[in-house]
């Protein structure tokens, strides 16, 4: 992968397409190795030289599909899917997470047996969709991206709600002895009407946080 991950981005899974996109350049290219190797047992030298240029090409051309192969590949990220495709020039195109609506598989009866298929995802970008063909593996790639959708989600939520879910204990605790209004005037002292008895336990973290909270602005996770 040649893409160069963001700060905390962490790869979930690298996918390329399945082998039996190699099936035909490599069957070709033995079944003309094979012919130079009958012409040298039936002792044919006057068709050696043009079957080895065919060859030799054929083995070019089979060598540059597996490059190509070998450089098109699909990464999910933590934050999001990452097309990537090129051998000299790297073409990457980039699908957040937040922005995939739908991720749909397709796989014929041979890609089920073979254990491969085409992956549509469906975004919000101005491409409208992305499609994933012949990838090996889909189901893994298409829960290891349903997964990094969950936890992105969580965890932008979770972010959202340690900001907003209690402002004035946020206030609180950034303030020191000149805070006025409705914090009290001593460093780390709780605003009115947030005594023990308006305090409850986080079953997911064991922190303190308002009884009539209904996320935890801790851990993020619903109470």
């Amino acid at each position: 992968m040649r893409t160069r991950l963001r700060p905390g981005e962490h790869a979930a899974i690298v996918a390329r397409r399945h082998w039996i996109a190699l099936a035909w350049p490599f069957a070709v290219t033995l079944f003309l190795l094979g012919g130079l190797i009958a012409a040298f047992w039936i002792r044919r030298p006057h068709a050696v030289p043009a079957i080895g240029v065919v060859v030799l090409v054929s083995g070019c051309w089979t060598l540059w599909r597996w490059l190509d192969w070998r450089c098109d590949l699909w990464a999910v990220t933590t934050h999001r899917v990452v097309d990537e495709s090129g051998i000299l020039a790297v073409r990457a195109v980039d699908s957040p997470l937040d922005k995939i609506h739908n991720v749909s598989l397709e796989q014929s009866l041979l890609g089920r047996m073979m254990d491969y298929g085409t992956l549509v995802l469906q975004t919000a970008a101005e491409s409208g969709s992305t499609t994933i063909d012949r990838v090996a593996r889909p189901n893994a790639v298409k829960d290891a991206i349903l997964e990094m959708q969950d936890r992105y989600r969580l965890g932008a939520g979770g972010a959202g709600a340690a900001r907003t879910a209690d402002p004035e204990a946020a206030g609180a605790g950034r303030r020191g002895p000149w805070t006025t209004g409705d914090v009290t005037g001593e460093a780390g002292g709780a605003a009115p009407g947030s005594g023990a008895a308006d305090m409850k336990e986080c079953p997911h973290c064991a922190e303190r946080i308002k009884v009539k909270a209904k996320i935890c602005r801790y851990c993020g996770l619903d109470v």
